[in-house]
C-alpha cells in the first residue's frame, strides 16, 4: 500500500511538473491556420447543436475554443490536453492557449471532444489570460463511440459548453487544469 501511494504521489508530481512547462508559445503560421479551421468547424457545429451557444457568443466578453481534445482516466490517474484560440466579442482571434489536465478518480474512460469556454466579463478573461491552475470534476460514460459527460469548474467564473465526438468506458474524477495563454502575436513570434 505504501508503494502504491508513493507511485501515485510521484506520478502526480511528475505530471504536474510537466504540465507547468506547457506554455502557449511556438505557434507557426501553418499551425495557426489549421487550428483556426478546426475552431471554426467547432463553432459552426456547436451553433447548430447547442441551443444556448449563439446566445452565449452574443452575451460574452470573449470565448476560447478548444477543438479535438482527448482526455480520460485509466484506473486512478489520467489526463489530456489540447490547443485553442481565444476570440474577442467581435470574433477576432486575440490569443492562443494550451490546456493540460490531470484526472484523479476512478474508472476507465476516454473521450475526444470539443469545448468552448465563455468569459462573461473582462475580469474573467483577464484571470484566464494570467494562466494557472484550476480545479473541477467530471463524470463520463460512453459505449461504441456514443457517450456523454458533465464537467464542472470549482474555481473559475466561466461557462463551459462541450460536445463529445467519441467516448468509451465509464469514470468519475476530479480534474486539475492548467491553461496557459499568450496574445496571438507573441505566440507567433516565439517560434
Amino acid at each position: 500500500m505504501r508503494l502504491l501511494k508513493a507511485l501515485l504521489t510521484v506520478s502526480i508530481i511528475g505530471v504536474g511538473a510537466a504540465l507547468t512547462g506547457c506554455a502557449a508559445t511556438g505557434l507557426t503560421e501553418d499551425a495557426l491556420a489549421i487550428t483556426k479551421a478546426e475552431a471554426q468547424a467547432t463553432i459552426t457545429h456547436l451553433s447548430k447543436t447547442e441551443p444556448e451557444f449563439d446566445g452565449l457568443v452574443q452575451s460574452s466578453h470573449a470565448w476560447a475554443v478548444f477543438p479535438g481534445e482527448f482526455n480520460g482516466i485509466w484506473a486512478f490517474l489520467g489526463g489530456g490536453g489540447s490547443d485553442g484560440l481565444v476570440y474577442d466579442k467581435s470574433g477576432e482571434v486575440i490569443g492562443y492557449s494550451r490546456h493540460a489536465r490531470i484526472n484523479i478518480g476512478l474508472g476507465y474512460f476516454g473521450e475526444y471532444s470539443d469545448f468552448v469556454i465563455f468569459f462573461p466579463t473582462e475580469e474573467s478573461l483577464e484571470s484566464f489570460q494570467q494562466g494557472g491552475w484550476s480545479f473541477g470534476g467530471e463524470i463520463g460514460a460512453g459505449i461504441l463511440g456514443l457517450g456523454a459527460s458533465g464537467m464542472a469548474s470549482y474555481t473559475e467564473n466561466v461557462i463551459f459548453v462541450s460536445d463529445p465526438r467519441a467516448s468509451g468506458g465509464i469514470g468519475a474524477f476530479f480534474t486539475i487544469n492548467n491553461f496557459s495563454y499568450n496574445d496571438i502575436e507573441t505566440a507567433l513570434n516565439s517560434n
